[in-house]
């Protein structure tokens, strides 16, 4: 298979260190940005990092493409979004079926471009702990298992690289070293508070916004309120529904693309382990 990899691509700190990381380690980094739609914005926002990378590590390197999304996230998450608020909460319900849709839309363009792994932005830093609020319930090991083990059925390995790597404080310091272009909100500052929105540094954006999920977490970004959400919730949720829906959009996907889907995956060799 091709020394290449897959890298879920917003162009935030985590992303965008991955990239600089992989470009060492690989032949080539396919960013994929993702729509997702309902209220997703800037998705070519992150252009200015991907030129960065690009000339640090040569024109050749980087494929960056922005994949459309909507129809697995219509289906994991808008579709279903009421009966799973109800039962596990708002971010079980509309951020980690996004999530799967990544995933979703990463298996289905490895199996199209021969492509053995796939990575992201991952990190035990923003996994909900304790007290945190910036943290988000796609950062639990339980979730990331689920995707490992739903992409290695199609022959994909998924590989959460950063996960315990390094902090966000030093990709953080690395990127602004190397120049890149970090939101003003992911800037290492001791108060952030609400009167920021009045801020026009606040709306200059190097990756999209997601102004859905900003106010799936009303609570977190107006009153500071942690909503409660546990690894157990997130399996319960996601786990059926990829099982039942994520396989039968990964069919359709290639049905409809008159793609046969057994053949590919017959004759698509097993990824060796890479840690």
């Amino acid at each position: 298979m091709k020394n290449e990899v897959i890298l879920q691509f917003s162009g935030g700190i985590d992303s965008l260190y991955a990239a600089h990381y992989l470009a060492q380690r690989y032949d080539k980094i396919h960013l994929l940005t993702f729509n997702k739609g309902y209220l997703h914005f800037a998705l070519k926002a992150n252009r200015v990092n991907v030129k960065l990378l690009q000339d640090i590590h040569g024109q050749d390197k980087f494929i960056h493409k922005i994949l459309d999304i909507k129809p697995f996230f219509k289906e994991l998450g808008v579709k279903t979004f009421r009966e799973t608020q109800e039962k596990y909460g708002n971010e079980t319900a509309w951020c980690i079926p996004c999530r799967a849709s990544m995933a979703l839309g990463s298996i289905v363009y490895a199996l199209e471009n021969n492509i053995p792994f796939f990575t992201d932005g991952a990190n035990w830093e923003q996994a909900p702990n304790g007290e945190k609020l910036l943290v988000t319930a796609d950062n639990f090991p339980e979730f990331l298992e689920i995707i490992k083990n739903f992409a290695r059925e199609y022959k994909v390995q998924y590989l959460p690289i950063l996960y315990d790597l390094n902090t966000r404080q030093e990709r953080r310091d690395v990127l602004l070293k190397l120049g890149a272009k970090i939101d003003f909100n992911s800037l290492d500052r001791q108060k952030k508070s609400l009167f920021d929105i009045f801020r026009r540094d606040f709306y200059r954006r190097v990756q999209p916004i997601c102004l859905s999920g900003y106010l799936i977490h009303w609570k977190r970004n107006f009153f500071n309120v942690k909503e409660e959400v546990t690894p157990e919730k997130v399996v319960a949720a996601i786990q059926p529904k990829l099982e039942t829906i994520g396989k039968r959009l990964v069919k359709e996907y290639f049905d409809n693309k008159g793609l046969p889907l057994e053949k590919i995956l017959q004759e698509r060799e097993i990824p060796l382990a890479e840690s």
